[in-house]
Order: C-alpha cells, then structure tokens, then sequence
C-alpha cells in the first residue's frame, strides 16, 4: 500500500509542478476521462460497445452496425449524467437522494422508462463476480 501511494504521491508532485493546465489539455482530459468512464462502466453491465465505438457515438454521433439501440443509449445517457452531476456538483448542491435519482432517470432514459429513477425491488447478481449486491428495497420507500 505505501508503495502505491507514494507512485500517486509522486504523480501528483509532477502533476502540480505543470500547474496551471492549458485549458485545451483540460478539454482533451475530460474528454478522455468521459468516454474511458462511460466505456468501462457500461462495459461492466454488459454493453458490447469498443472505447474506440464509444468515443465514435459520443464524440461524432456515429451509430455502430451490429450494436444495438440500447448500447448506443447506454453510451449516451452516461455522459449525460456525469455532466448533470458536474453542473450539480458546480451549483454546490448537496448530494440528496432526490439528486440520485434523478441521475439514475438520466442514466435509464429511453431504455427503461418503468425502473428510471427508482430503487430496483428485486435482488441482482453479478455475473462473474464475487461481489453480492446489497438487497433491493421495498417500492415503499419511492415516493
């Protein structure tokens, strides 16, 4: 572990010394950083899209021969989302629940127009994974 953070301790030491950033390697960083993200987050849930294909529909609004609808929405609605919540984040608003599902709205929009927004009800495994979810709520506590 020390090793670790002292690689990222190093890394920030080199980071900062080229302080101020130029505003077009800050554009390009967050670039990356969108589509990186939203390739591996969507990749996690089964989403067959490349990082190259998804740069493609997120950048130039390319539709990909053999992928389906709901992969391209993915890939949209996720980039969507992580800009609200960087002009949320901007606005210093308070991370609420009502904030949570409003993100999760965006992320399932024109995909599941029934759960978007809303706590799942049932119980999910991972495939492939260790990991166990913690159990669904009850609709109950959606308002």
């Amino acid at each position: 572990m020390t090793e670790k953070t002292d690689r990222l301790s190093l890394l920030k030491k080199n980071v900062d010394q080229r302080r101020p950033l130029s505003k077009g390697l800050i554009r390009s960083l967050k670039e990356d950083f969108l589509i990186k993200n939203t390739y591996h987050s969507n990749a996690i849930e089964g989403n067959r899209l490349t990082v190259y294909e998804t740069k493609a529909v997120l950048e130039d609004g390319i539709v990909i021969a053999g992928k389906s609808m709901r992969e391209h929405l993915e890939a949209i609605n996720h980039k969507e989302a992580i800009l609200v919540a960087e002009e949320i984040v901007q606005q210093d608003q308070p991370l609420s629940e009502i904030v949570i599902k409003e993100l999760h709205g965006i992320v399932l929009h024109s995909i599941d127009r029934a759960n978007a927004g809303k706590y799942r009800e049932q119980n999910v495994i991972i495939s492939g994974a260790s990991y166990t979810p913690p159990d669904a709520v009850s609709s109950s506590t959606d308002p």
